[in-house]
């Protein structure tokens, strides 16, 4: 079943057991005697329902508190074997309306991790029949098994959610798993991994599962999506909902939400599929790299106050943006690029319509207000240094911000401004600091301070963008950056 909760046999008859990981001093230290009255719930696929409870401990090196025997199989391990998706389809199936007819009165363990399912049909459980061990005893044996059990059980639990809320988001995690061939959130590091789950950080399961029908895609997104902020916002799906997109245990098999894709057409994906793993970790090292930083912003709160009236004020005085007239498609290009070395925020602004250029311009604003921070706190009179100057002075080892586009090379696609729009290849070198690019964390301050300490140093990512250049409202502007890393 799994490495501390099995099957065993006691005085001839077979019994499952619970390995708490304690001898006997510590066992009684931790008072563990107290989790033999908690009760556990069997649920049958015809919606019957027992109780489960602990008889006794057992002590065997470790002491094992012991109940009737269940002939199931780890609903975690099912859900994560790929060769067995249709029985782990069904038990995510029967696993939803169970614990909504358990109730959320009842303390059960989150998540897959700890649930047992009958595979095959035994003298006293049908096949799909459910246990739902004592949560004190499920979550005493993932602890003793040591931090992999622990972060591998918190993969289906959001750490913030409850009841219906918590099913729906767990049952998305699992179902994410089946049809994706992997859990949506993997991190070594458990805070790492909540911090994933809560700001939302995987791959839309439409591209991750090639072919995936896209309204069962959306549903699972939805899910498994961040608490939303605005109350208007859209909610996150009910048991009901899966229930019913889902359908009845057997009734409709995985492969079934799938449609056969060509190799072209699995090629493109499969650029994509990189191309979204490399800017969403991007994104995600910008915005904690960001947060990081606004922690010495909060221990230094009279500085913090003025350095956010001076940003404030330097966004006011340039909130007309530049605008592109009189320049060539050609021209809205290079200065678009050309403004990243600047932290000029405003005026890439100008050189975009619609979203285009999005994750761009956060980053840059992002690093403007760092920089600023860095020019109050640590007494920089410049503490950004542009790419292109850092190359042309011999990279030299620096702590300061070396952020821009170099070797920019442009390349004409679609020429035709007679259609009101052009298309360009943009071939460059993005260079960011090293822990944006995922090559380090930040230093602790007992790192900086060694006489030995060396800066990490920047980070050269190679992109081609597929630019679209529009003309509108008597200028030309990029209307579309489809991006890809080399």
């Amino acid at each position: 079943m799994t490495e501390r909760i099995f099957n065993f046999d006691l005085d001839g008859k077979k019994e499952l057991g619970f390995d708490t990981g304690l001898d006997a001093q510590a066992f009684a230290q931790a008072k563990m005697a107290q989790f033999i009255t908690q009760k556990g719930w069997i649920v049958f696929p015809d919606r019957r329902m027992e109780t489960w409870k602990a008889s006794g401990v057992y002590e065997k090196e470790t002491m094992i508190i012991w109940g009737p025997a269940f002939p199931g199989e780890s609903l975690d391990a099912l859900v994560r074997d790929g060769n067995r998706k249709d029985e782990a389809l069904d038990a995510i199936r029967l696993w939803i309306t169970a614990r909504a007819m358990i109730g959320q009165t009842e303390f059960l363990y989150p998540g897959a991790s700890g649930v047992f399912v009958v595979t095959e049909t035994s003298a006293d459980y049908p096949k799909g029949t459910l246990l739902f061990p004592p949560e004190r005893l499920v979550k005493r044996c993932i602890e003793a098994q040591g931090n992999e059990a622990i972060v591998a059980a918190q993969q289906w639990v959001h750490p913030d959610l409850k009841n219906d809320e918590e099913t729906v988001f767990s049952a998305g995690a699992m179902l994410y798993a089946v049809f994706c061939g992997a859990p949506p959130f993997y991190r070594e590091n458990d805070e790492v991994l909540r911090q994933d789950i809560r700001e939302g950080v995987f791959m839309r399961p439409g591209l991750a599962a090639p072919g995936f029908d896209a309204e069962l895609a959306a549903l699972i997104a939805d899910a498994i999506s961040p608490i939303k902020k605005n109350p208007d916002a859209k909610k996150r799906p009910s048991p009901d909902m899966l229930n019913e997109a889902l359908g009845s245990p057997g009734s409709k098999k995985a492969l079934s939400w799938f449609t056969a894709l060509s190799e072209e057409e699995l090629a493109k994906i499969r650029i994509e599929q990189g191309q979204n793993k490399k800017n969403r970790e991007l994104k995600v090292k910008t915005r904690r790299f960001v947060a990081r930083n606004t922690a010495i912003l909060i221990s230094c709160a009279a500085l913090a106050l003025v350095i956010v009236f001076g940003t404030r004020g330097y966004i006011n005085h340039q909130k007309d943006l530049p605008n592109t007239k009189g320049m060539a498609p050609v021209q809205v290009a290079e200065t678009y690029y050309g403004a990243f070395e600047n932290l000029d925020h405003t005026q890439m602004e100008g050189c975009v319509i619609n979203k285009a250029g999005k994750g761009d311009i956060d980053m840059v604003i992002n690093l403007f207000v760092i920089t600023r921070v860095r020019q109050a706190y640590e007494t920089y009179s410049e503490a950004n240094y542009a790419a292109q100057k850092w190359l042309d002075d011999g990279s030299p080892v620096t702590d300061r911000t070396v952020f821009g586009v170099t070797g920019l090379k442009l390349t004409t696609l679609d020429s035709d401004e007679s259609d009101g729009e052009v298309s360009f290849r943009a071939a460059y070198t993005l260079w960011v600091p090293a822990n944006m690019a995922g090559d380090s964390e930040p230093p602790s301050s007992e790192e900086i301070m060694k006489p030995d300490y060396v800066p990490p140093q920047p980070k050269g990512l190679e992109y081609t963008d597929i630019l679209k250049i529009a003309y509108h409202n008597d200028s030309w502007r990029i209307s579309e950056i489809s991006r890809s890393e080399k």
